[in-house]
């Protein structure tokens, strides 16, 4: 698939302005803006391991992705960056609408969801029983400026499928994607962070259908 001819991200309503309640004086603190990502388009099919098209119907099982965990300074809502000298920074002025794991967890549903695989794809938390849970863990989710320029936004999933019924490891792979950002400002980082998330996660339901179980 083309991944960069989909919507990029957008900003989330306005910016969150910090504004004193007492005596309607504003606040020196400069606003907020809040970012979300946007779902990959469903992938076409492709062949499993075998050399045959991976089935287009959905499999009877039914998948529990779980809240990801996170690499040192990941586990957060603010935009991570990695600077040249390697240390790890955030924007100013800037975050995800929710923490990362959580924005990585709710696209990673919504595109097992849109490819149709499972009877049924859920978080953690919802009353239901689940045949296989799937961890993932977000090993790079930040924009790199080790280069000269605008930055490379960097995003590595390490994943681990699991079945439910006697805790057995079925598969861990990682899912990696990256993306030059086309200018050093939020919305093109935003938009390159996009592109790399959306690359990564639009390999998942062929890794997951060429899982022998």
């Amino acid at each position: 698939m083309i991944y960069g001819a989909r919507p990029v991200a957008v900003a989330v309503a306005a910016a969150l302005a910090l504004i004193a309640c007492s005596g309607g004086l504003k606040s020196d603190a400069p606003a907020v803006q809040a970012w979300r990502l946007e779902p990959p388009a469903p992938a076409a099919p492709v062949a499993t391991a075998s050399g045959t098209e991976a089935p287009s119907g959905p499999r009877a099982a039914t998948l529990q992705v779980l809240r990801p965990l996170a690499a040192p300074g990941l586990d957060t809502e603010r935009i991570a960056l990695r600077q040249a000298d390697h240390s790890l920074s955030y924007y100013a002025a800037n975050r995800w609408a929710e923490r990362a794991p959580e924005l990585v967890q709710a696209l990673a549903i919504d595109t097992l969801r849109a490819a149709g695989r499972y009877r049924a794809v859920e978080p953690e938390g919802v009353p239901f029983a689940y045949d296989e849970t799937l961890q993932i863990e977000l090993r790079d989710f930040q924009a790199d400026y080790s280069g000269e320029g605008a930055p490379q936004v960097r995003v590595a999933l390490d994943c681990t499928l699991g079945r439910r019924s006697d805790r057995a490891v079925l598969a861990t792979f990682r899912l990696e994607g990256s993306a030059a950002a086309a200018a050093d400002r939020m919305s093109a980082i935003v938009a390159a962070f996009d592109a790399a998330l959306g690359a990564a996660l639009d390999g998942l339901p062929a890794r997951l259908d060429g899982v022998n179980r």
